[in-house]
């Protein structure tokens, strides 16, 4: 989850919240549907009821109904309406709706002046049905005395079912319907929202790259303070950077005359003269190792370019070995960092293969899995596995050892160290020596 992008997360939010909403509002919907529905049935039933009542007379012993009632329903077979009238626990009438069943009296006793309505109920002469029953009790006179006559009115559930389906199919097409659109416009929504986002990192994207020097677009002003920081670390940035330079730049030349009038002493011994101008290639290297360095503001480079040019440079210097230098890598191949240091890292690196090479020197580059990856092989006598290690130390003198790899290496270390990479030496296919330098290659 945490790996999900906003809009990711936004999205999968809603998707969640909409799959909670959906069922959660037609169950609402339906409780609500199903109670008026079952209020207005009871009404409904209580009306037939009444009218049965009302067209209902009792002539001493003898019961009277008309043919034909006032409400349709009852006279219909197969309407789903029966009306049942019930008299000294016998069934004295029953509508003409009702003429394909035979009635027994329902064990639904309601007193005198009461009325009961039952949701849910199984009729001896139906029990594979579900019914609505409304029940009344009134007193009539009869040849004996005032004696309970019971009205009952039953509706087959089958066409309440039927249209609460019929409700509910329809209410899930248009909440699914609905909530399509709502994931529609939250998905836009979001994006609009998210628009600034990605037009800051778009543009720190380009401030990294060197295309711009500080953010420049106008934003919400959320980001206001977010912008305003952005601009003061780069100003501060490159603010240091230059006072730094300047400070080197001045230590150079304060020591630089000191150091050529110590050295212009013909009188002086001989190991000072070399301490002298040992110190003098110390400072130097160490100014150029603390001008160079790994920013995340700098625009990315082409190796490629940059490599011909140095080839170009080495073969007229060893233009009688006559070397080959091959080249294997793609044109598209960055390396994300200074042009100067990499040309000084890569210019060494080059210098020293010349050097141990004998016929044929092969440089490539590759990219894979975050790292930028370089080699320079050359067909050389190699290097001894016990010098490999003392090569790759910190602090050890290069110039020492196997000629073709002179005090340049020091430099390519503390710059390999600069730009937070790593080298490795290696025996080549080639027979000598195989330099891998490799170098983070974040976006």
């Amino acid at each position: 989850m945490r790996q999900l992008s906003l809009r990711l997360r936004s999205i999968f939010l809603a998707i969640v919240l909409l799959a909670l909403f959906a069922p959660f509002t037609v169950v609402i919907l339906d409780e609500a549907y199903t109670d008026s529905l079952t209020q207005a049935k009871m009404s409904e039933l209580r009306l037939m009821n009444l009218g049965l009542l009302s067209a209902f007379e009792l002539d001493g012993d003898m019961p009277y109904m008309p043919e034909i009632l006032y409400e349709e329903q009852l006279n219909l077979p197969g309407s789903g309406y029966l009306g049942v009238i019930v008299f000294r626990d016998e069934v004295i009438w029953q509508s003409a709706s009702a003429l394909e069943y035979t009635f027994s009296p329902p064990a639904i006793d309601v007193a005198v002046g009461n009325e009961l309505f039952l949701e849910s109920y199984t009729p001896t002469f139906e029990e594979e049905s579900q019914f609505f029953v409304y029940a009344f009790t009134a007193e009539f006179a009869s040849s004996r005395d005032f004696e309970p006559v019971r009205f009952y009115i039953f509706n087959n559930k089958a066409l309440f079912e039927a249209e609460r389906n019929t409700f509910l199919s329809t209410t899930w097409q248009w909440i699914v319907t609905l909530c399509i659109a709502l994931l529609v416009f939250i998905i836009i929504g979001i994006s609009l929202v998210l628009l600034p986002v990605r037009k800051l990192i778009d543009e720190i994207s380009q401030t990294s790259s060197g295309n711009k020097r500080e953010l420049e677009l106008r934003y919400p002003v959320e980001f206001d303070s977010l912008k305003e920081s952005i601009n003061g670390l780069l100003q501060t940035e490159a603010a240091q950077r230059a006072r730094y330079k300047n400070s080197l730049g001045d230590l150079a030349h304060s020591l630089k005359t000191p150091l050529a009038v110590a050295s212009g002493n013909s009188n002086l011994p001989t190991e000072v003269k070399e301490s002298l101008q040992q110190i003098d290639r110390i400072i130097k290297r160490q100014l150029k190792r603390a001008s160079a360095g790994k920013s995340g503001w700098q625009q990315a480079i082409d190796v490629l370019p940059v490599l011909h040019k140095l080839a170009d440079a080495m073969d007229k210097v060893y233009q009688d070995k006559a070397l080959t230098i091959e080249f294997d890598m793609d044109d598209n191949i960055q390396f994300k960092g200074d042009e100067t240091d990499f040309m000084e890292l890569c210019g060494n690196l080059l210098d020293n293969a010349c050097k141990a090479a004998q016929d044929r020197i092969v440089i490539s580059a590759e990219t894979s899995e975050g790292w930028l990856t370089i080699n320079v092989e050359d067909d050389g006598p190699g290097i001894p596995d016990d010098k490999k290690v003392l090569l790759l130390e910190r602090g050890t003198r290069l110039d020492t050892y196997t000629e073709g790899h002179g005090i340049g290496m020091a430099l390519v270390t503390d710059l390999v160290s600069i730009y937070e990479g790593r080298m490795l030496i290696k025996d080549s296919a080639l027979g000598g020596a195989r330099i891998v330098i490799q170098f983070p290659n974040h976006d």
